[in-house]
C-alpha cells in the first residue's frame, strides 16, 4: 500500500488534474472532501471522456434504447456530463471503490480483479490513508523473484500487515 497519496478536491480543474497525471505518472486520483473522505476518482478514462465527444444516438435508437436498455442510456448521459465537465466533481466516477485498512489483502486483490480496476483506495474510519494499485500487487507477487503460488498469499499479507493491515 502506498500511503503518500496525492488527492484532489471536487473544485480541481480538469487541466490541473491532467498536469498532475503527467507530472507524477499516475493514472488516477481520489477526489476527497475536506475531511479526507473519498467521494470518487478521476482516472485517465474520465479525462478522455471529457475531451472526446461520444457518438450521438439517433432518434429511434434513443427512443428504443431507453425502452430496451436503460443502462446504455445512463452510460450516454454520464459520458455527456463528463464531456461538458470542467472540474473533478463534474467528471469523476463516483463512488470510488474503497476498502478499509483492516480488510484482508486477498479479498482486496480479488475485488480489483473482478471489477477490473487499476487501483483501490484504502480508508481508516472513512478517511483516505492509502492506495493499492495493480502494479503494487505485481511488485509483491513477482518483485524480487518468482515464488511458488502457495507462498504468494502469505507474502502479500506480511507486507500489507507491515503497512497497517491485518493478517
Amino acid at each position: 500500500m502506498e500511503s503518500n497519496v496525492i488527492s484532489i478536491r471536487k473544485e480541481t480543474p480538469a487541466q490541473e488534474i491532467a498536469n498532475l497525471m503527467l507530472k507524477h505518472n499516475i493514472s488516477g486520483f481520489p477526489v476527497v472532501d475536506r475531511l479526507g473522505n473519498v467521494l470518487g476518482v478521476v482516472s485517465e478514462l474520465d479525462l478522455m471522456y471529457k475531451e472526446i465527444k461520444g457518438e450521438e444516438p439517433g432518434l429511434w435508437e434513443t427512443l428504443l434504447g431507453g425502452i430496451l436498455d436503460s443502462e446504455k442510456v445512463q452510460e450516454r448521459i454520464n459520458a455527456a456530463k463528463k464531456y461538458m465537465g470542467r472540474t473533478a466533481g463534474e467528471i469523476m466516477t463516483a463512488p470510488a471503490l474503497t476498502v478499509d485498512e483492516m480488510d484482508n489483502v486477498n479479498e482486496v486483490g480479488k475485488l480489483m480483479f473482478e471489477k477490473r480496476i487499476k487501483r483501490v483506495f484504502v480508508t481508516r474510519n472513512g478517511s483516505l490513508v492509502g492506495v493499492i494499485s495493480r502494479s503494487a500487487f505485481i511488485r509483491l507477487l513477482f518483485g524480487e523473484e518468482k515464488k511458488p503460488k502457495q507462498t504468494i498469499a502469505p507474502k502479500i499479507q506480511e507486507i500489507f500487515h507491515k503497512y497497517g493491515g491485518r493478517k
